[in-house]
């Protein structure tokens, strides 16, 4: 992968504090970070959701900034430069799918028919066609999944945020996603929630690894690796996978001391 392409976007923080009550869920004094796949891993709890939520501006920080800013300097904005698909999907219930995408693209383009045009190569890229007559509330999650990340890419994201997107899917699902972003990463950007490190292995050319809600470490997927093995890895050996289970088993570990 091309490193740190035109459409690539930096994710920095500054004396960043995000907190739920009295509960401070992200502390991060500095970070930078760029790529156009950007893998935000951790352990339940690190503050992966937290992280996504504040760069979308449903979550206001009590301290510091977080952004995301392109190659010559400007701040992406949510509303109109950002996608967003949730780890459980978001479809109305009790319409059709194909309703929904009719109303979103009404919202969107001011042409309920867009889905059928422009949109339609992630119509049928995603395999919604056979999802179009069924109501939200008979979807699964993995359909429900599948059905926003297409209203997402219909939106021509800069930086299409995703979270935990490859949680319960097939070997077979879960490549043809991989697939998506592997060709899409060549015009947006990618921030990606995730627990399958070899997903992330293959895809990400940026990675951030949260720890209770502080940076345990940031950078390529070798950079992180050599610092999580704590040199328990030899090089040649070295994987994102072994090097979250060292890291994992450390904390485990600090946490009984």
């Amino acid at each position: 992968m091309t490193q740190n392409p035109d459409h690539a976007i930096t994710l920095t923080a500054k004396d960043l504090g995000i907190r739920y009550t009295d509960l401070v869920a992200l502390d991060i004094p500095a970070l930078a970070v760029t790529g156009t796949v950007i893998a935000l891993l951790g352990h339940n709890g690190a503050g992966k959701s937290t992280m996504i939520k504040a760069l979308l501006g449903l979550l206001e920080p009590f301290s510091g900034s977080l952004s995301a800013v392109d190659r010559r300097g400007n701040r992406l904005v949510p509303e109109e430069h950002m996608a967003f698909c949730p780890e459980n999907g978001a479809v109305f219930a009790d319409i059709s799918v194909e309703r929904y995408l009719q109303l979103w693209c009404r919202i969107k383009h001011y042409d309920p028919k867009y889905y059928r045009k422009a949109g339609a190569k992630y119509v049928e890229r995603l395999e919604l066609g056979p999802l179009l007559s069924k109501k939200g509330r008979e979807l699964s999650k993995g359909q429900r999944r599948r059905t926003q990340t297409a209203l997402g890419f219909m939106s021509d994201p800069k930086l299409f945020l995703f979270d935990e997107p490859f949680d319960g899917l097939d070997v077979q699902r879960t490549n043809e996603l991989m697939e998506i972003v592997e060709e899409e990463c060549h015009h947006r950007t990618f921030v990606i929630s995730s627990h399958r490190m070899d997903v992330m292995e293959r895809v990400a050319d940026g990675v951030i690894v949260l720890k209770g809600g502080e940076v345990a470490t940031v950078g390529s997927v070798a950079e992180v690796c050599s610092d999580l093995s704590l040199g328990r890895i030899l090089p040649e050996d070295m994987n994102l996978t072994d090097a979250m289970r060292v890291h994992l088993q450390e904390l485990r570990v600090n946490s009984q001391a």
